[in-house]
């Protein structure tokens, strides 16, 4: 967990590996079951198309369906690991569903790490973030440019500026993070699940520092 610009998509893709989890951003979700034509790939890109945001039971719905394909894959044993959450919850509404979600299937959340970093490094951080218009790959013009500017290395499409990656919007943001989400944190900190980590240190230091932190949960529990 943490603000827009935290860094939690880049750890995401380097703890999960390391820890043998499956990778859960509901971004990418959205996006699979778009391109897979599913109800509820169809429901969502009318939602993104109109230009709303998709609501709390429908990205539930999809964390709920994607959970269910890797039950069946330990089952199968195909994989054996658990998941790693990028971002979501989001709200509370989101982190009840959640709870209920996973207790109905025997489990539970083990940790949850929250990347802190500075203000107005989030808005830096933001402000120079590209995203390829074709498949949604992240990169930043000074923290992880591509090999060729203003190209995706995953697909070759066009990297874009979000209309909302500029200073005002971004604030915009970062308050709706403070009010929706940050008070979740306070939740998982009294259920002894919550280590935050300083993400305002070179990547590799907080990906350590995230496995750390990881370790240390577990062994308390």
């Amino acid at each position: 967990m943490g603000a827009q610009g935290a860094g939690k998509g880049t750890q995401a893709g380097r703890v999960a590996p390391r820890l043998g989890l499956t990778h859960l951003a509901t971004g990418d979700l959205f996006r699979a079951a778009i391109a897979a034509g599913t109800d509820l790939g169809k429901r969502v890109k009318g939602i993104l198309d109109a230009g709303e945001l998709v609501p709390d039971d429908v990205t539930v719905e999809l964390v709920e369906e994607k959970l269910d394909e890797l039950k069946a894959a330990r089952t199968e044993g195909t994989t054996g690991g658990g998941a790693l959450f990028d971002g979501f919850p989001r709200t509370r509404a989101q982190a009840e569903a959640l709870d209920r979600v996973l207790a109905a299937r025997g489990e539970e959340l083990t940790a949850v790490i929250a990347i802190e970093v500075p203000l107005e490094k989030l808005v830096e951080r933001l402000a120079g973030r590209r995203v390829c218009a074709s498949c949604g790959t992240s990169y930043h013009v000074e923290f992880n440019p591509p090999r060729e500017t203003g190209v995706c290395d995953r697909c070759g499409g066009a990297l874009v500026q979000r209309h909302d990656d500029t200073p005002g919007p971004i604030r915009k943001r970062l308050g709706l993070y403070l009010d929706q989400t940050a008070p979740l944190l306070a939740d998982y900190r009294k259920r002894g699940l919550l280590v935050e980590v300083n993400g305002d240190q070179p990547i590799e230091t907080v990906t350590d520092a995230i496995i750390d932190a990881v370790a240390q949960v577990h062994a308390a529990a």
